[in-house]
């Protein structure tokens, strides 16, 4: 058996090795606590995994596989998640801070208490008002024309 720590060693040493990994090993991994400020894990698969109370602020996640992770305070500040595919993830007490959510797919992601300030969300997919009435948004988190800016938020004025 393979002890977290090894797990999150191998993790960063990047996409490659983890998804070799994940090939044979394709159910939930335990990886919390995980310290991974800046990891390039650009198309890593972490579908399924626990990353509860992980720091991976400023690291490359675009195009990663995050379906059905569980994101509970996560510090994903800066970090970039163009494309990641994040349904089912759940992202309670998280921090997207100033995160890049372009064009990822956050249906049915659940937000609650998730801080989203400056995070720009403006072409994610699955996005709805449901989802994000309960975080935390301020005048420079953008969010998808379809989607309401809950009460309590300013509204985004484009540079």
């Amino acid at each position: 058996m393979i002890s977290g720590n090894e797990l999150i060693v191998m993790l960063a040493c990047g996409a490659e090795c983890w998804n070799a990994f994940r090939r044979a090993h394709p159910g939930k991994v335990m990886l919390n606590g995980a310290r991974l400020t800046g990891a390039e894990l650009s198309h890593a698969d972490l579908h399924d995994a626990f990353l509860i109370e992980s720091d991976l602020q400023r690291a490359n996640l675009a195009w990663a596989s995050l379906e059905g992770a569980i994101l509970r305070k996560i510090k994903l500040c800066g970090s970039n998640l163009r494309h990641a595919r994040m349904s089912r993830a759940d992202l309670c007490r998280a921090d997207l801070s100033g995160a890049d959510l372009r064009e990822a797919n956050l249906e049915a992601t659940f937000l609650k208490r998730t801080d989203l300030r400056g995070a720009d969300l403006s072409t994610a997919h699955g996005l709805s008002y449901q989802q994000i009435e309960e975080a935390l948004g301020d005048d420079q988190t953008r969010l998808p024309e379809n989607v309401t800016r809950p009460p309590g938020w300013t509204a985004y004025a484009a540079p």
